[in-house]
């Protein structure tokens, strides 16, 4: 973590020269949010729409991503900095356009990739100053509106008007820099290693068990987590942060792994019936390197349920069939936490609903879902997409109920935990009728 006393050590003109990797382009379906197969329209309004889903099949070979050069901006002899020198960052070029305003290129770790547009750096400066900044994205629309933080942990939206161009290309705002180092980011930044963190405060608690399920295409840690209690012949299964800048689903994730591990008879009964598998961060290079969507490979993961190339997907797909053969266990539930504009839930399409293990439970559980929360109504969207997903993975070989939960990117961080947590209780309930 950077923070202003580094700044001021800092010579007055940096720059560091990193390797660009070359891209390979490869087609694909554009595709948007976390399951779309055509654009959708950013609003302001929040009234985004997200069409429907249709069967894809995506080419999950490796395509190679353009690597951003980490380093260092400085401008007014060295008493101004802008960096991307952190994990989560996203920031491709600065260049200056008068004595106070600024263009912030955002660019995608390669094409064809889902247009929003993430984008993470920090600002330093010496003096007090306004400055004016203009985040521009050639070719991509503006999805997630800035924040900004102090201690990486409080976030706020920018206390500025928020300009968004016609086209969406690009968007402007005003911000106030000094002393104190103040990032700015699309959303809360939460690294490989902040998840690191969290999962081994979850593995304290003497009922779980904590493995390196595998490795990342650039050999950081996918770590899983178990419960221990029952006879292991139950499983449910818990996938998050597929694609990198999901933010809001990882939380939700959090707040529902919280609650199914708690100290309640609730919860305590559940984990003598069931065993909890949970997979916190599939893709810790996109996560880290800040990428939009993709994985190292330049890949998207969420696409990759069929004929699994990327050795994350293969981890988790190895764990489970081994795990579920070891314990001759079924898998009656997995949810996968994603991120769009707004909550949706997308469930299977089953031919013959009683082919699951657990029969009408997605159905009953949203139902519960909605009566749990005053005013809440579940946006729900059933698709088959085409069997490349991990939702359709958990149901057609391990003939588990599941479902991707997308959180709302605007989703107030009180409400995603309510909803994680509720989640989380009715589930419980009704697995254990």
């Amino acid at each position: 973590m950077i923070i202003h006393s580094e700044y001021k050590r800092l010579p007055s003109r940096q720059s560091f020269h990193i390797l660009r990797f070359s891209v390979l382009f490869a087609g694909a379906f554009l595709v948007y949010g976390c399951h779309m197969v055509k654009q959708a329209q950013p609003s302001t309004s929040g009234k985004t729409d997200i069409p429907a889903i249709v069967a894809v099949s995506t080419d999950t070979a490796s395509k190679g991503i353009d690597w951003q050069q980490r380093k260092d901006y400085a401008f007014s002899k060295g008493t101004l900095v802008f960096t991307n020198r952190f994990a989560t960052a996203r920031l491709n070029n600065v260049t200056q356009q008068n004595d106070s305003s600024y263009t912030l290129e955002i660019l995608p770790e390669n094409a064809r990739i889902n247009p929003s547009p993430w984008y993470a750096f920090k600002v330093w400066s010496a003096v007090k100053r306004k400055i004016y900044l203009t985040l521009k994205y050639p070719g991509y629309k503006h999805r997630y509106d800035p924040k900004f933080s102090f201690d990486y942990k409080t976030w706020q939206p920018v206390g500025f008007p928020v300009t968004v161009s016609a086209d969406e290309h690009q968007v402007s705002f005003k911000l106030e820099v000094a002393t104190d180092t103040v990032a700015i980011a699309g959303q809360e930044l939460i690294s490989s290693a902040d998840t690191y963190k969290w999962v081994d405060t979850i593995a304290r608690l003497p009922f779980i068990k904590k493995e390196i399920a595998g490795k990342s295409l650039k050999g950081k840690n996918i770590p899983v987590l178990s419960t221990r209690g029952s006879d292991g012949k139950k499983i449910i299964a818990v996938l998050s942060r597929q694609h990198p800048p999901e933010v809001t689903g990882y939380m939700a994730m959090q707040e529902f792994i919280r609650t199914t591990l708690g100290n309640t008879v609730l919860a305590k009964q559940f984990r003598e019936k069931y065993e909890l598998i949970i997979f916190p961060i599939l893709n810790p290079d996109g996560v880290d390197e800040g990428n939009w969507r993709h994985s190292a490979a330049g890949v998207d993961l969420n696409r990759d349920w069929t004929v699994f190339k990327q050795p994350e997907t293969r981890t988790v797909r190895d764990y489970v069939l081994k795990t579920a053969k070891k314990q001759d266990a079924k898998v009656y539930f997995a949810i996968d936490f994603h991120s769009t504009f707004y909550d949706v839930f997308y469930i299977n399409e089953l031919k013959d609903p009683n082919s699951s293990n657990s029969p009408g439970f997605t159905v009953q559980w949203l139902d519960a879902v909605k009566l749990a929360i005053k005013g809440f109504k579940p946006n729900i969207k059933p698709s088959g997409n085409g069997g490349d997903v991990s939702k359709s993975w958990f149901s057609r070989v391990m003939g588990a109920e599941a479902i991707t939960y997308e959180v709302g990117d605007n989703t107030s961080r009180e409400q995603l935990k309510l909803k994680g947590r509720v989640a989380a209780e009715e589930m419980m309930k009704l697995l254990l009728k």
